[in-house]
């Protein structure tokens, strides 16, 4: 017999079924530039964010798709802490990992006016999320 349970420990009887692990615990991911073209696998729940470089004072945005499995949170221009005329800043969107499969975020950096002819710069993600 066990008091309190403490440092008890027992083996599964034969047949009987053994608990799966838990997946990691959800939390908070960061991604930018240097995450271009990667695959991440995150547990559902999991808030992501997108952190590109921007400077909107040039007409350049960046034009942003996203597929089902990430829901839409937020996102926000940050200016540059700067009083410079004409510097950058940093666009940051926010997702939930909000149901298990594959999911992708895409974007491309160009001037809404323009027309896309395949030398603008873009970033993608694919995420699997669990």
């Amino acid at each position: 017999m066990c008091l309190l349970g403490a440092g008890c420990t027992s083996q599964p009887e034969e047949g009987t079924p053994t608990a799966t692990p838990t997946p990691a615990a959800t939390g908070e991911y960061v991604f930018n530039e240097t995450n271009n073209n990667e695959t991440v696998t995150l547990p559902a729940g999991s808030e992501i964010a997108i952190r590109l470089d921007e400077n909107p004072t040039t007409g350049f945005s960046w034009n942003v798709t996203s597929s089902a499995g990430l829901e839409y949170v937020n996102d926000t221009y940050i200016a540059p802490e700067t009083e410079l005329v004409g510097a950058g800043g940093v666009h940051v969107w926010q997702y939930l990992a909000a149901e298990p499969g594959a999911a992708e975020f895409t974007a491309i950096y160009k001037r809404p006016w323009e027309e896309t002819t395949g030398n603008e710069t873009t970033f993608s993600m694919a995420f699997i999320i669990e």
